[in-house]
């Protein structure tokens, strides 16, 4: 099971969304899609961050603490840019489950964009196109699978 590639097990299509986007607009994005994290994605579709519930949590506590201390202040809003965690944590969809886990764990995330890198005329240039996305669900989905397949036997 651990030797499963990502591919099998990942998310697709991704919901994304764009870093000009408000925070508010991710927390709905989310509740309508059921999903906890999102691949924030430039104008050419390519990963530049990842934004998550919690973040858009602290953003609407922070702007709700920043309306109470300024009584009659205009409210403005956050953007995901504003929110989103920058340096991410991905994996390619060759990799394995027992290989994910591994990142998980060493990470602290519960959840990474699956991507495949993009090439301009051969040249790597370290960009990356999200094509999938995969969490801890997931695993336990395939565990809980696995278990009730052995229990039917």
């Amino acid at each position: 099971m651990h030797r499963i590639p990502i591919r099998d097990i990942m998310k697709t299509p991704v919901v994304t969304i764009s870093p000009d986007a408000l925070a508010v607009d991710a927390a709905q994005l989310m509740e309508e899609h059921s999903v906890r994290r999102l691949p924030v994605v430039d104008q050419d579709g390519l990963l530049i961050g990842i934004v998550t519930d919690s973040d858009v949590l602290e953003a609407e506590t922070a702007e709700t603490v920043l309306s109470s201390y300024e009584p009659g202040a205009e409210e403005e809003w956050l953007a995901v840019e504003d929110v989103m965690t920058r340096d991410i944590v991905t994996i390619s969809p060759e990799h394995s489950v027992g290989e994910l886990a591994i990142q998980f764990m060493k990470h602290k995330v519960g959840g990474v964009p699956v991507v495949e890198p993009v090439d301009d005329d051969g040249a790597e240039t370290g960009r990356l196109r999200t094509i999938g996305i995969v969490t801890e669900t997931d695993i336990f989905r395939l565990i809980a699978d696995a278990w009730l397949a052995e229990e039917k036997d």
